[in-house]
């Protein structure tokens, strides 16, 4: 027997169970399709965010100001509709931090003096010495052209100055090594005037040398912290301001750039060259630039500009940096500046992680090292005086120029990338290039994130 409407019954149901999965298939689609959409329109703005750093970069490489340490600010408004805001801001000096009354600062007036007891200065943690002349006074400054004062390490006062040697030993205090920077970092100083001799003949021999923090108290007054390199196993990294023979009769600017590896072994000091770089140290400042085991020297010049450029005063220009070809340390050098080591008979540290687990590198000394090769040096005090070694502006920076910075919502402000302006780097042609160290955004997993945390917590 057949049950009236049975049959009407099971289509209904066929029909509503249809339905739904129809309703459901709808539904799938219309999310994924708002997911695609969502993902077009982050990836819009991410990319926005990119073509503003970009343009940020541009400026930075066509500009020929300078971008001061308060920074530069820019607008972007992008194709959504929206004002991307920026900002540009020089690198601030590791050492010496103008905020540490403890650091040895060379343009500092006052900040440090000569002599001082004991060849030491305890509150700003520096000594000088000499080798065979130890009543060498080293003039903390020097008169500059035109009168006033440029403050610096000054060598003078002194004749008959053949084969003397001496050094200024600066603690960097608090600052830890290039080994905790994420892209290392430089040491540079200003060679501003270096002793010639007669018709384009030999030079004084000027060097930048870091040490480890070591000191050593059965040494003699000047010798205690770490220089001249004295105990088993001590080691050196040194740029060095080499004379070399004249090439042309009446020449006066014959010097190149080497970089050496010191080590004291066997009772004596071996050197250990690395690289020769015939830049003539006629330009700004220069110095080394390590990153991991890698070295590779600089210096800040005007090569890289056009022709209109270039008749810009120099104090104006925000220049570019030249480097040489890069070097990796040899691995006792490398071990040396990065593990535990026993340097007379005292223990010290190597790389360890703070509490917040940020790495730490041990502490490191810079050293300033004249070495006399002419025979005469002037008595009077002007810069410029061929007779007169003279150097200033020493200070150590992450291994990079600026800081690009990307607010946006208003609230949100992280790094975008990092940059580096350069002259000459394996590269042809009149205008600067841009070098930039990460991709941009990835330190914060892209640029959209923030603005996703920041809706996700209701704007606050």
């Amino acid at each position: 027997m057949t049950i009236p409407g049975c049959h009407r019954g099971y289509m209904l149901v066929t029909v509503l169970i249809i339905t739904a999965i129809g309703l459901l298939f709808g539904a799938g689609a219309l999310l994924l399709f708002r997911f695609q959409c969502q993902l077009r329109i982050d990836r819009q703005h991410e990319l926005e965010k990119v073509y503003a750093v970009r343009s940020v970069l541009n400026y930075i490489r066509t500009y020929i100001g300078e971008i001061y340490d308060t920074g530069k600010w820019f607008t972007y408004h992008t194709g959504s509709d929206r004002n991307l805001r920026l900002t540009v801001q020089p690198v601030a000096a590791i050492f010496p931090d103008v905020n540490n009354g403890k650091h040895f600062d060379m343009e500092r007036s006052g900040s440090f003096t000569m002599p001082c007891p004991e060849q030491y200065n305890t509150a700003l943690d520096y000594e000088y010495g000499v080798e065979s002349w130890p009543e060498i006074k080293i003039a903390p400054t020097h008169t500059a052209v035109g009168g006033g004062k440029a403050y610096g390490l000054a060598f003078n006062d002194l004749e008959a100055t053949n084969n003397v040697r001496w050094w200024v030993n600066i603690g960097m205090r608090d600052t830890g090594g290039w080994l905790q920077e994420d892209y290392g970092r430089r040491y540079c100083f200003w060679p501003r005037a270096y002793v010639d001799g007669n018709n384009g003949g030999l030079k004084d021999v000027m060097r930048l040398c870091i040490i480890r923090n070591v000191t050593n108290d059965a040494n003699t007054a000047g010798y205690r912290h770490g220089w001249p390199l004295s105990c088993e196993g001590e080691r050196a990294l040194v740029f060095e301001i080499n004379p070399k023979a004249a090439t042309t009769s009446g020449a006066t600017n014959n010097a190149e750039i080497v970089f050496y590896e010191y080590v004291y072994t066997g009772g004596a000091l071996q050197k250990t060259e690395r690289l020769r770089w015939s830049k003539q140290p006629a330009d700004y400042n220069m110095g080394l630039q390590i990153a991991d085991n890698k070295v590779s020297l600089f210096y800040i010049g005007n090569e890289g500009l056009n022709t209109t450029r270039a008749t810009v005063d120099a104090k104006l220009m925000s220049r570019g940096y030249t480097f040489s070809d890069s070097l990796e340390l040899t691995l006792p050098t490398y071990r040396y500046f990065a593990e535990p080591v026993s340097i007379g008979g005292k223990a010290y540290g190597g790389i360890w992680t703070n509490s917040y687990g940020r790495v730490q590198a041990p502490e490191l000394r810079a050293v300033f090292e004249v070495e006399a090769a002419s025979d005469k040096r002037a008595t009077g005090e002007v810069i410029g005086n061929a007779n007169v070694d003279f150097l200033t502006r020493f200070k150590v920076t992450p291994a990079y120029q600026y800081d690009v910075f990307l607010e946006h919502p208003t609230t949100i402000t992280n790094r975008a990338t990092v940059a580096q302006k350069i002259g000459r780097y394996k590269r042809e042609g009149t205008n600067y290039t841009i070098l930039t160290y990460d991709t941009h955004g990835t330190e914060h997993k892209g640029f959209r994130r923030d603005e996703r945390e920041f809706e996700r917590n209701g704007a606050q």
